[in-house]
């Protein structure tokens, strides 16, 4: 298209001619999403961001007829549009890490302190034990003993220590199902 021809298509558009508007689209839009993919790296966001400056491009159409080089003045309106875009996104992911962090912080903080809630639970139940059973527990789960390692040290059967660990488990394990039930309500 030479210049006087997209002087008057400019002139067109700029009276809200639609068919000179469509040329102009036509004639620029596959070239204006090759740049801006070269800027974005991204060619579904470089299609949408042509959308968009065709679309600013109808709504202030009054002003292209004071427009001497259509190309550099659409040129330049694409990489504004390019540095808002990614101003934008720079903006968007500071907020969402942000977010992200204090959520992380929070469930970290929640899990925490359910943890604590459930060891004390844990404790409070073991503590009500019988003391032989008590001692089993605490040398299986807290010191890692092996079964047999506790039978030998408390001088009892190796079935006996199992018998301790099958109650104490069952016991804690209806408890923390409550637990579990009365948290989730």
């Amino acid at each position: 298209m030479n210049l006087p021809e997209e002087q008057h298509i400019l002139q067109e558009i700029a009276r809200g001619n639609v068919k000179a508007y469509e040329r102009l689209f036509f004639e620029y839009q596959p070239r204006l999403v090759y740049f801006l993919v070269g800027l974005t790296h991204d060619r579904e966001v470089s299609r949408d961001l042509a959308q968009d400056l065709f679309l600013l491009l109808w709504k202030e159409r009054g002003k292209l007829k004071d427009v001497r080089s259509f190309s550099s003045y659409f040129f330049q309106m694409a990489r504004f549009t390019v540095y808002d875009y990614f101003d934008r996104l720079a903006v968007s992911e500071k907020y969402t890490n942000e977010f992200l962090l204090e959520a992380s912080i929070s469930q970290s903080e929640e899990e925490a302190l359910f943890a604590h809630e459930l060891q004390t639970i844990i404790s409070k139940v073991v503590e009500q034990m019988s003391p032989q059973r008590k001692l089993v527990y605490r040398m299986s789960r807290e010191q890692g003993l092996s079964n047999d390692e506790i039978a030998t040290s408390l001088g009892i059967s190796k079935r006996t220590v199992e018998n301790h660990l099958t109650t104490v488990l069952a016991i804690l394990r209806k408890i923390l199902y409550l637990f579990f039930f009365v948290c989730m309500k």
